[in-house]
């Protein structure tokens, strides 16, 4: 029978050999989990500076378009998205817009030039030029207070048409930090190749069937068509280095998975162009990438 003092050295060796051999196992990376209550949970409302909406009638190039903010509770400034709709713009994410605000962003959302009511024409290069104006309208230091913007935390989030306009806009203005793309419309690669004659004729028929744009079909594309090669969207997300999302419902642009750059977060879902089945998914997948990049 083992002496006590030797059943002693045993049990401490043992011990020794366990916890050597625990130090040298890698540690395990636990998933964070994702804080969800600013979808399912309504805000405690702020009594001295409540959130709330502000009507928005903003010059660009001598016309006026027309927004609005969903401004964040809480006095101090706030990082703030824009939204840039598609064509039409049917689906305007104000739900994103709703579920981004509880969780402390502003979001504007607001019509380009020629669309929904907003004056002017409704071309692709105006557009553009509106989403840099709407930059520069709630940039401007005679709004900043009103609309409790952190100049220092702005990002241009676009869907579809927008989302191109998103990152086209977003790579050159200086004063957008992040950039998101959902169900991203290349022109570069949509109006060249072999498919280019038939997405012309197919974009060209639907721009013919929206009332709600005051556009010239033929107008609309031949702007497009003039400023082609500044609409490669691979190529301006390759010489970026701000932080971009891009969330697709297909394959078209899976020319991004081979982008080796640590900017650039690219998903593909099984959805539908609006993202229809997958709301929930898309406010968290946007509140986490905010938070990390621009929050």
């Amino acid at each position: 029978m083992p002496k006590p003092y030797l059943i002693i050295v045993i049990l401490v060796f043992c011990s020794s050999l366990i916890v050597s051999s625990c130090k040298n196992q890698p540690k395990l990376q636990l998933k964070k989990k994702v804080d969800k209550t600013f979808i399912s949970e309504d805000e405690k409302p702020d009594s001295l500076s409540p959130a709330g909406i502000i009507e928005l009638q903003i010059p660009s190039s001598g016309s006026k378009i027309y927004g609005f903010s969903y401004t964040a509770g809480g006095k101090r400034l706030h990082p703030t998205v824009v939204f840039l709709h598609g064509m039409p713009g049917n689906e305007r994410n104000l739900d994103l817009a709703q579920n981004l605000r509880r969780a402390g962003y502003n979001v504007i959302y607001f019509d380009y030039r020629g669309s929904w009511g907003s004056e002017g024409k409704y071309t692709y290069s105006n557009s553009i030029q509106d989403a840099g104006a709407v930059i520069d309208y709630i940039t401007d230091s005679a709004n900043v207070e009103y609309l409790k913007v952190d100049t220092n935390r702005i990002a241009l989030i676009g869907h579809s048409i927008g989302a191109g306009i998103a990152i086209i806009e977003g790579t050159q203005n200086d004063k957008v930090k992040a950039i998101g793309g959902i169900s991203v419309m290349n022109p570069y690669t949509l109006f060249q190749g072999k498919e280019a004659q038939s997405n012309v004729l197919g974009l060209e028929e639907y721009i013919s069937t929206l009332g709600m744009l005051e556009t010239d079909p033929e107008t609309y594309l031949k702007d497009v068509m003039l400023h082609l090669n500044e609409y490669n969207i691979e190529s301006l997300i390759t010489s970026t280095r701000k932080p971009i999302l891009v969330i697709d419902e297909h394959q078209k642009n899976d020319y991004l998975e081979h982008i080796s750059k640590k900017n650039l977060t690219y998903r593909i879902w099984d959805t539908d162009h609006a993202f229809t089945n997958r709301r929930i998914a898309l406010s968290t997948e946007l509140r986490t990438w905010l938070d990390k990049n621009l929050k």
